[in-house]
């Protein structure tokens, strides 16, 4: 007895808390149904997914709770849970009346998932389980404002928020259930506030505050969708609980938003007041002019910015700002004068902002904006007047019948002139307007563009319009029809058949004959023509990325000459001023300015902007959009693109498009493209490319990472990934009775299996797989498609996934067990050292290198291996456990015989799809240990940083190697690890990757190829050249060039910021420079392993023959010139010979040779000294001149003449070796080496030691 004993002590929550663990404990396998997941992580899941969340209360009533953890984009994520019905409805009630659930209380929930015209909830029945968990203190209501839920209302849904400085909007008396009402902000941003039945709210019956107050309280989410509509992301309004949710504050406003002026009418006055002032302290406000003005304190008299008022008492009456617009005489058409109100003793409500519009005349017009180029005309439109802050729809249809197009209590439909009354300040305008026949027109169609938000509620595009009217408008588009072809008239509430006898001008006009919908036109009244005109180009301005801009092209001419013939009046000027007022001050600038419409689109029009490809996805089917991505894989009927949102399929296989697929337009290519989006059988497709409507941008850039996924998660969230590069692990594939892959048709289809689900992998028409063998299992790299069959034009369902098999590299066989090794590597000449070979193994190896020899070390081979160390990084064969092959270790061998290796070893370990091999700083030899070759730019892609080119040694030369030729072939290569790498992942497939330096050569400029040639043998060659994205010093642009010691001949550029640079990472093999000089000198260095002729030659040079490309001659100086002289021999030995290569204009290349002679003799410290057997001197010529070296002894007289002659300007060296003319020895002591010219001589005292 004593546990109940307890228990009743208790409050109902702690008893329930505890008995629920006890039951867990008992009978885990009934309660743990499944691990709790975040809300945020359940509003991702599907609708009817039963989830199990853990969250805090944050309000409760009746049958009613919401929700929250702090797991969203906002910090918070929540969910509504309703229970007025359903097995769990009297205990979940009982529990909110009895303060076991409330606000701060902590539950876990257990349910399926469903939405109520956008509500994200667990309804009624669908709540399985929920436990009572704990009670502590709600979370912080989030701070916003009115703008951040109207742009993202569905980050905040349900969660509990607090928003300042609000008002209702016509509302008084007392809340009634069941009635919605707005509210607005200081600027007047709207939104709804929703009192709901009793069942969930217990403010019916409060007073509405008077003035202003700060709402704390939870977001819902109205759409019109009804059950289980969860898109569009619209409608969100406020859901009080208690009246607490509402609190008044001391705040001061402007009585009305805005108001119309023209110059010299007189002054316009507005009232400042002051709300909820229960004190008799004295407060104060400052009226000041804003700086968004276009208008200043110098057009208007009677108001001095900034002007402080001050309210003293319980109830102050309001005080008056007077402005008078000054007549400057000047033609501006419309200016702006915004004052703005401020203060530290309460806060702003709405209005907060008066804006008086000052007009030259009735329909004053002046230029707005300057420029005749369309697309820079609208660029600077689009800055000013695009996307502007609108108030949503239910608000905005609202304010266009109770105040913008209310005139005396009546309002007029645009099209056939219905007037209806409408009365400001009764009940809701929409509906009064409703009753009487009028809704709401979009001038410019939803499904052309005006679908979703901010567009929607654009006041500028939105009208009243008789319903009949409205719908017979549909979507078509505007046009001049003739009355023989008109079927229907249209005046008032009358239709007709028939033409109207007179007055045809009054009535619109409807031709619905056409078969095709396109081609179907609606003629307004004519002194509304050129209202939808300049509403239509307003659009098409402020939205190009949602606007069908065709659709505007097929009526442009058209609307260009009803904007002529039926300008602006007083009427629209007024009205799109009053519209701009509730939209960020923001009015048609085609209204303003008539000069605009011919300006921005009497040409044609300008196609739409880049936008992301997850924008262009979220505007779906049936816009005109244009992306920009890189091609990821290529079809027979196009490409697949993605950037960093999304992927997106262009279909389109005709026209110049067409033909550029699969040349210009191949994997890796960077395209921007204009086209139609359409749905087939779910796929999300571009389609229509017109001929002109897409550019390359780049070639052989990076490929995306794929996502990994299993597919079960596609199954779950395909379309998160749509045409987007996937990865599938470990499949298993039904081959269904073939050998090899079948393509097309259903013959095509595969089903294939993860443990987590099935789909199908689809190997369509022309894909590289077809005729392939299919293995048991693989690994999936490609992009994903969709088929699900409900047709053409068709979006849902989402389910139809597809792998499709495009390229021989989407799919990656498993590995075997074991990898076999048969190789041989046969070696030239011992005695040259460019008769080493780098070997390797593969595999799990771990075998010495010296059993794998014969011979004994030193006498019948010798190995090196590289630490990759400045100083003696080649560590010589010494039998450590260092020269053990290991995974992706290799080593440099010469023997006197073939070294020869047959055996298998175990396969290496992969992991994620890859292995990795360890790396030390700076140069590495590596290897391959996996069985199959693998591109060297997926093992780019797959690590993290710029890696440095792979190099091949072949044939006593380093070679730019593009795959990583596995070890099972015996080979191993090296690299430079200047990432401080400690590890090298090499991806198991190969199917991605594109090197960057290919992209960045399609780039560069002045760009030369050098090989050196011994022999008639190339054996060494360096790049050098320009990129606007090169930096001065080392960047990703320049290549590293690969030891070589044991290479016959090798050529390199000295890198110019060597000094910065560790020493073996100071030649470069790749020279690349910025751009924007006359030229660039270039040091390269030539050094052979015995003397002799070498001749370089230009492989490449600039195609421009404006740049000049020429190699200084070290011999003597002078210039060569690589495209008139060709080819230069010289002579090259083991110490390396500096070249200056100059590239760059003419007058760059003269001045730097010019630069190099010296402007007298000069001449160098002979060396060595002293010396034994041989002395060298050196000295340079500024011109061609005549010239005498000669060796003196002590008493003057001349042993010796070592040079004499005309000789040519530029250096030159003498060597003697210590004997007189004869050739006989001279005995030891000093001697002089005399330089003498035309001009100058110069004596060196050297010492000669026997």
């Amino acid at each position: 007895m004593f546990f109940p004993d307890v228990m009743a002590c208790l409050p109902r929550w702690v008893f329930l808390a505890a008995l629920s663990l006890l039951l867990v404990g008992a009978w885990p396998e009934a309660v743990q149904a499944q691990d709790p997941i975040t809300i945020n992580e359940a509003r991702d899941e599907p609708l009817g997914t039963e989830v199990t969340v853990e969250g805090t209360v944050t309000r409760a009533y009746g049958s009613y709770a919401r929700v929250q953890d702090d797991s969203g984009p906002t910090g918070a994520s929540a969910i509504v849970l309703r229970q007025t019905s359903g097995s769990n409805s009297s205990a979940f009630q009982s529990d909110i009346a009895d303060g076991t659930i409330q606000p701060g209380t902590t539950v876990k929930v257990t349910g399926t998932t469903s939405a109520f015209n956008g509500l994200f909830q667990i309804n009624n029945e669908d709540l399985t389980d929920y436990t009572v968990q704990g009670q502590g203190s709600p979370p912080s209501p989030q701070t916003v404002t009115l703008p951040e839920l109207a742009q993202n209302g569905e980050d905040y849904e349900s969660e509990l928020l607090r928003v300042e400085g609000l008002r209702f909007l016509s509302a008084s008396g007392a809340f009634e259930n069941g009635t919605t009402y707005t509210v607005e902000d200081g600027d007047g941003q709207p939104l709804e506030f929703r009192v709901q039945d009793g069942s969930e709210t217990a403010i019916g019956g409060a007073p509405i505050p008077g003035g202003v107050f700060d709402f704390e309280g939870v977001l819902g989410q109205f759409n019109g969708e009804g059950p289980g509509g969860d898109e569009p992301d619209e409608g969100y309004q406020f859901i009080p609980v208690r009246e607490s949710d509402l609190q008044p504050s001391l705040s001061f406003s402007f009585n009305r938003l805005f108001a119309q002026a023209e110059e010299g009418d007189g002054p316009v006055s507005v009232q400042v007041q002051v709300f909820n002032k229960e004190t008799d302290r004295t407060v104060s406000v400052t009226a000041e002019v804003g700086p968004s003005s276009t208008a200043d304190g110098t057009d208007v008299m009677g108001f001095q910015s900034p002007q402080t008022l001050t309210f003293s008492g319980t109830d102050p009456s309001p005080q008056t700002l007077t402005l008078e617009p000054v007549d400057d005489s000047e033609q501006e058409g419309v200016e702006r004068l915004e004052v703005a109100l401020s203060s530290e003793d309460g806060g702003i409500s709405s209005p907060s902002r008066f804006t008086l519009w000052i007009l030259d005349g009735p329909a004053a017009q002046g230029p707005i904006v300057a420029g005749d180029s369309a697309n820079v005309l609208l660029d600077s439109l689009r800055q000013r007047y695009g996307d502007p802050p609108t108030i949503g729809y239910g608000p905005a249809r609202d304010t266009l019948y109770r105040r913008v197009y209310n005139e005396q209590d009546t309002v007029e439909a645009i099209y056939s002139g219905l007037q209806v009354v409408v009365d400001p300040d009764g009940g809701d305008a929409s509906d009064q307007a409703l009753d009487q026949g009028v809704n709401t027109e979009h001038i410019w169609p939803r499904s052309k563009g005006a679908e979703n938000e901010p567009a929607l509620s654009d006041m500028h595009i939105l009208a009243p319009a008789h319903d009949a009217v409205n719908s017979a408008r549909s979507n078509y588009a505007f046009g001049e029809i003739p009355d023989s072809d008109t079927d229907s008239w249209y005046f008032e509430d009358e239709s007709r058949s028939t033409t109207p006898q007179n007055g045809l001008e009054l009535w619109s006009e409807l031709d619905s004959s056409p078969a095709e919908r396109d081609n179907r036109r609606f003629e307004p009244r004519h002194s509304k023509k050129g209202d939808v005109a300049r509403a239509a180009f307003y659009f098409a301005m402020a939205y190009p990325n949602r606007a069908d801009l065709s659709f505007l092209e097929t009526q442009r001419e058209t609307l260009l000459e009803w904007h002529e013939e039926d300008p602006v009046d007083a009427t629209e000027l007024r009205r799109t001023l009053s519209q701009g007022s509730y939209q960020g001050n923001i009015p048609n600038p085609f209204v303003l300015d008539s000069t605009l419409a011919d300006r921005a689109y009497g040409e044609e029009v300008p196609g739409p902007e880049v936008i992301s490809i997850q924008n262009a996805r979220e505007q779906g089917g049936g816009r005109t959009v244009s992306v920009e991505g890189v091609v990821t894989r290529v079809g027979d009927d196009g490409p697949y693109i993605q950037d960093q949102t999304g992927g997106l399929y262009i279909f389109e296989s005709q026209g110049v498009f067409g033909q550029a697929l699969g040349s210009s337009i191949e994997k890796g290519t960077r395209l921007e493209v204009t086209g139609t989006l359409t749905y087939f059988n779910g796929l999300l497709e571009l389609t229509d490319v017109p001929d002109d409507g897409f550019e390359i941008i780049a070639q052989d850039e990076s490929l995306p990472a794929p996502t990994t996924l299993t597919l079960g998660d596609i199954a779950a969230s395909g379309e998160n990934h749509e045409a987007e590069l996937v990865r599938v692990e470990n499949v298993s594939i039904d081959a269904d009775g073939d050998d090899t892959f079948r393509a097309g048709s259903s013959a095509g289809n595969y089903m294939i299996q993860d443990g987590t689900g099935s789909l199908t992998l689809r190997i369509p028409s022309g894909s590289e797989l077809e005729g392939e063998p299919i293995p048991d299992r693989a690994t999936f790299q490609g992009v994903l498609g969709q088929f699900n069959g409900a047709g053409p034009d068709a979006d849902e369902p989402d389910e139809g996934y597809q792998l499709l098999g495009l390229d021989a590299g989407d799919l990656t066989a498993e590995l075997p067990g074991e990898t076999t090794v048969d190789v041989t590597r046969s070696f030239g000449d011992p005695s040259t050292g460019d008769s080493y070979r780098l070997v390797a193994l593969p595999g799990q190896v771990d075998q010495a290198l010296a059993s794998t020899l014969s011979g004994e070390a030193g006498v019948g081979w010798q190995a090196y291996w590289d630490d990759g160390s400045d100083q003696e990084p080649f560590i010589k064969f010494d039998g450590s456990d260092q020269f053990d092959f290991r995974p992706g270790r290799g080593f440099w061998v010469l023997s006197t015989s073939d070294w020869s290796v047959q055996t298998t070893i175990p396969t290496v370990d992969v992991q994620n799809g890859a292995t990795t091999i360890p790396l030390h700083d700076g140069w590495n030899i590596i290897s391959n240990p996996l069985p199959r070759n693998v591109p060297w730019s997926a093992v780019q892609s797959a690590n993290e940083g710029t890696l440095q080119a792979l190099w091949d040694w072949d044939s006593g030369s380093f070679r730019e190697a593009s795959t990583f030729v596995s070890a099972a072939e015996g080979e191993a290569f090296y690299v430079l690890n200047d990432q401080g790498l400690d590890q090298l992942t090499i991806p198991l497939s190969s199917s991605e990757g594109t090197t960057a330096n290919a992209a960045n050569e399609s780039r560069t400029t002045r760009a030369v190829e050098l090989v050196a040639e011994r022999k008639g043998r190339a054996t060494a060659r360096v790049e050098v050249g320009e990129h606007p994205a090169a930096a001065d010093g080392k960047d990703a642009q320049d290549l590293a060039a690969p030891p070589s010691r044991f290479a016959s001949l090798s050529l390199s550029a000295r890198a110019p910021f060597a000094g910065a640079a560790p020493e073996r990472q100071g030649r470069l093999a790749r020279d690349v420079r910025p751009t924007g000089t006359g030229g660039q000198t270039y040091t390269l260095e030539l050094r052979a392993d015995t003397t002799g002729p070498v001749t370089l030659r230009a492989e490449s040079l600039p195609q421009s023959p404006q740049v000049d490309v020429a190699l200084v001659d070290p011999a003597n100086g002078r210039s060569h010139d690589l495209r008139t002289d060709g080819p230069l021999t010289l002579a090259a030995g083991p110490d390396p010979s500096r070249i200056q290569l100059l590239v760059g204009r003419s007058s760059y290349v003269t001045s730097e040779t010019r630069e190099r002679l010296p402007e007298s003799l000069t001449v160098q410290a002979p060396a060595p000294n002293p010396f034994r057997n041989q002395i060298t001197l050196k000295y340079a010529l500024p011109e061609t001149q005549d010239v005498t070296v000669a060796v003196f002894d002590l008493l003057g007289r001349r042993v010796r003449t070592l040079a004499e002659g005309r000789q040519e300007a530029g250096p030159h060296r003498v060597n003697w070796e210590g004997t007189d003319a004869s050739q006989r020895r001279l005995a030891s002591g000093t001697y002089f080496l005399r330089v003498s010219t035309d001009e100058k001589q110069h004596v060196e005292k050297v010492v000669l030691v026997r």
